[in-house]
């Protein structure tokens, strides 16, 4: 399966990555790390994940507050929004496929 990102929710990464870099030297490659661990998971076991609406679902990423909404559509993954918990909840809502 290949992996996509729309183009607000790999803003929203960037900048996650950056702020992380900024907080401590390495933080964002570790943060990098654990996106590229859960997307490998979503790549392998779509369907595994929490349905969060009809036509998305919800990774958990692991260490970091973060969430990975994607959808999966003719053998793509569309990754829609990487929200951090703590934040406007739902924001991306408008972004399904």
């Amino acid at each position: 399966m290949k992996v996509v990102f729309l183009e607000p929710a790999y803003l929203e990464y960037r900048e996650a990555v950056e702020f992380y870099n900024l907080q401590s030297e390495g933080l964002g490659n570790k943060f990098i790390a654990e996106i590229d661990r859960t997307i490998s998971i979503i790549k392998n076991y779509p369907e595994s994940f929490t349905e969060y609406t009809e036509r998305t679902r919800k990774a958990v990423v692991n260490i970091f507050p973060y969430n990975i909404f994607y959808s999966v559509k003719e053998g793509n993954i569309i990754v829609l929004a990487v929200a951090h918990q703590h934040r406007k909840p739902n924001f991306w809502v408008g972004r399904e496929i």
